[in-house]
């Protein structure tokens, strides 16, 4: 590490914005080429290494860089990503076998005029869904009806209702589970009839 590098870490701890500003342009860009190399999306690129600037200017008193400033920027950075992408890898799998189990539903209930039992069954049940989606707290109905009908990214959703990305992942987590929740006991009581 060089003089002029201690001198500017020596700073930013003392919380210099200036000393901030000039680690900001002189690496955001860099960084953010760098996680998208990681991530392929532009935008989450820019989050994570938004993300990084702003836990960085938070925890500056507490920074210890032992190598290179420049090392340790790119080493946080690869970090957020890596840790972005196994959030990820959990998400689909998640998502998957929530879309598993609506394959097997489909498959057990075929929808057709051949099947109009079949078909009853489905109305039945697209009814109770929407009675539970109708049921939810009202920004979690607001967030998971702008995501799945509308069709609105979870960062416009978060422009849109001036709320932060994770308050729009957690409440549309939250939807879901309470319709996954829900199809068990909606198929066991559409069952009884038959």
């Amino acid at each position: 590490m060089t003089g002029i590098e201690k001198e500017l870490i020596e700073s930013l701890k003392k919380g210099n914005p200036k000393s901030f500003e000039l680690v900001f342009k002189t690496y955001y860009s860099r960084l953010c080429t760098y996680a998208f190399d990681y991530t392929r999306q532009l935008e989450t690129a820019e989050d994570l290494v938004k993300d990084f600037f702003l836990n960085f200017w938070n925890n500056r008193e507490k920074l210890e860089i032992k190598t290179s400033l420049s090392g340790y920027l790119f080493r946080s950075v690869h970090n957020q990503c890596l840790n972005y992408l196994e959030r990820e890898k959990k998400k689909k799998l998640e998502i998957s076998s929530d879309n598993l189990y609506l394959i097997e539903l489909k498959l057990r209930q075929p929808l057709s005029s051949d099947y109009p039992i079949g078909s009853l069954l489905a109305k039945e049940m697209e009814n109770q869904i929407e009675e539970i989606i109708e049921n939810l707290p009202e920004q979690c109905r607001e967030i998971f009806k702008l995501s799945r009908f509308d069709e609105l990214s979870h960062k416009k959703i978060a422009k849109k209702l001036n709320i932060s990305e994770n308050t729009v992942k957690v409440q549309i987590y939250r939807a879901l589970k309470k319709i996954k929740e829900a199809i068990p006991f909606i198929l066991a009581v559409l069952f009884s009839f038959f």
